[in-house]
């Protein structure tokens, strides 16, 4: 019988032709009878690599030695299996424990070596990296080119082979360790939360994030400084201005050192007047040019107003824009050409930016603008007063410094300010909206008061003189009004009844279809009554119309205006211009 082993490795060992004898317990016939019955099947007992394994033959003899009928069988190859050792890793010729690293730069190829020695046939080699396949084939040799994702992975060899006991394979395995260069990130602000940091309120956390191998040395820069930080963590809480600048975070091992990764931090914070100018209290002469400068700082840069407060207002809390301040200008610098009087008074630069979408403002300290100059009048031409009663001639003047000297003149009077005559008195001036108020009163106003009145004021630096007009007008007594009463209710009893009758004519005609009429004549039956007829004498006529024959004549002296005469009025306030001495 012929016994063989099929192995893939086609490894021969050739026996050396000798004769085997028959040896009871080594090497046996298979049937005692199967010499005579001509089968020469051999069992081979206790097999063993060097005595059994290799190519076996048999032979049978010649008959005789003058016959040449020698046989011998075709080879028969009998295998002897033996199990091989367990797989071992070998790298740069060491042998590499089971979970022990290997060491590879990323990006290179490295040649790994696993052996199962001493198996018949040879073991076939199967490489696996994270679980699966690498490569099978029957060299034990792996070449491979590393790369930072196989960094940690476990590579491993199998050694398959029949005659290990199930499942017939045995392993080795080793950790990789590719080496690499670090790679930096940075984490923790996203592009809203940069955008929004508020000084003294915002808290910026930030993480380095260094991926290389061997472990990298993390370090922060600012503005390409290095800073101090407590290891890859950058911590502002809160931020503040100080903050603001370009961040970067880099990393470096024994392999070389990151490319820098950068962040701008911009840190906003609310507006400050740092400066106004030039003074907080100037002069100005009258007609001249006035240049006001507010400078402030803030993140985003902020916008500039300006605005006017007269001298006369009056507020509670000065660190506030009320609704009486007037916006005069936007800008950084505001220009007053030819400054008057009326420009006279505090001036307040407001800084104000957004954060996120909050108005921020901060307002300036106050600067005081006083306008230098000879008195400039506001002319009123004309006032009114009521024959018996209190007669007041007003006029304004604006003057700085305030006015030393007044004096009121008409005819040949002439009376200084404060003083009084007889029923004449000037009274003290009156400050009103940085301005100066002068009022002569005279009492028992009659006719003869009627008249130019000329005010005459002074200071250091000239001199002015306005002309008002006085008019007397007649008085309205009570009796008088008495008297004109009935005639008052009487001609409101006859309108009246016109219009009563004009409606009730037109009534009656359109019912009898007619629609033509003389408006002459229904103009006719109405009599228009004068403005001044409620108030004054009716003439009398000699030939009185019928129509009028119910209406009352009252013949009296009184005047002809109405009560609304007795209002004064103002004239429009005209600036007269400056005398300078």
């Amino acid at each position: 019988m012929s016994l063989f082993i099929q192995f893939t490795e086609q490894r021969k060992l050739d026996l050396s032709k000798k004769p085997v004898g028959i040896y009871r317990g080594k090497y046996e016939w298979v049937s005692e009878h199967s010499a005579a019955n001509g089968d020469c099947s051999l069992l081979v007992r206790a097999a063993t690599l060097q005595l059994d394994d290799g190519q076996w033959q048999c032979q049978v003899t010649a008959s005789n030695y003058n016959v040449q009928d020698a046989l011998s069988s075709p080879p028969a190859a009998l295998a002897v299996r033996v199990p091989p050792q367990s797989p071992r890793i070998l790298f740069n010729g060491s042998h590499v424990l089971p979970g022990q690293n290997i060491t590879v730069p990323a990006g290179s190829r490295a040649t790994v070596v696993c052996e199962a020695r001493y198996g018949n046939p040879p073991a076939y080699i199967e490489w696996y990296l994270v679980e699966r396949p690498r490569v099978w084939a029957a060299r034990s040799v792996l070449e491979m080119g590393a790369t930072r994702s196989a960094h940690g992975k476990r590579l491993k060899c199998r050694a398959h082979h029949p005659s290990i006991p199930p499942p017939y394979y045995r392993d080795s395995y080793t950790m990789l360790d590719v080496t690499y260069v670090p790679v930096v990130s940075i984490m923790g602000a996203d592009a809203s939360e940069l955008s929004s940091l508020e000084e003294h309120i915002s808290v910026l956390s930030l993480e380095c994030k260094a991926d290389g191998n061997p472990k990298p040395y993390v370090w922060w820069t600012k503005n390409g400084q290095i800073i101090a930080t407590n290891g890859p963590k950058l911590i502002l809480a809160p931020v503040t201005r100080n903050h603001s600048g370009t961040y970067g975070c880099q990393a470096r091992n024994s392999l070389g050192t990151s490319d820098s990764v950068k962040i701008d931090i911009d840190v906003k914070y609310p507006p400050r007047v740092t400066w106004v100018g030039p003074d907080f209290i100037i002069d100005a002469n009258l007609f001249s040019q006035v240049t006001l400068e507010c400078r402030a700082e803030g993140n985003p840069h902020p916008l500039y107003q300006w605005y006017h407060r007269p001298e006369s207002t009056i507020h509670s809390n000065d660190n506030k824009i009320f609704d009486d301040d007037y916006l005069i200008s936007s800008t950084t610098q505001l220009q007053l050409h030819n400054v008057s009087y009326h420009q006279h008074g505090k001036y307040i630069c407001v800084a104000k930016n957004y954060i996120g979408h909050e108005e921020k403002i901060h307002l300036s300290e106050e600067i005081i603008l006083k306008v230098l100059g000879p008195p400039m009048g506001f002319e009123a031409t004309s006032v009114h007063a009521w024959r018996g009663g209190e007669g007041r001639v007003h006029a304004t003047v604006c003057a700085s410094p305030a006015p030393d000297d007044a004096t009121w003149m008409w005819g040949s009077w002439r009376l200084d300010v404060p003083s009084e005559i007889g029923r004449y008195r000037a009274l003290d001036k009156e400050e009103v909206d940085g301005c100066y108020r002068y009022t002569l009163c005279i009492d028992d106003v009659g006719q003869p008061d009627a008249g130019d009145y000329i005010l005459h004021v002074e200071n250091e630096r000239g001199f002015t003189s306005l002309t008002v007009s006085l008019i007397v007008h007649d008085n309205f007594s009570v009796t008088e009004a008495t008297r004109a009463a009935p005639v008052i209710a009487a001609a409101l009893v006859i309108a009246a009844l016109a219009v009563l009758l004009l409606c009730v004519v037109v009534r009656c005609r359109r019912r009898r279809g007619s629609v033509e009429y003389k408006t002459d004549e229904l103009n006719s039956e109405v009599k228009v009554l004068p403005a001044d007829a409620l108030y004054g004498p009716q003439p009398s006529q000699g030939s009185s119309d019928s129509r009028h024959a119910g209406t009352t004549t009252v013949e009296t002296s009184c005047p002809r205006y109405s009560p609304a005469a007795m209002q004064v009025r103002h004239a429009a306030v005209v600036l007269q211009p400056p005398t300078t001495v």
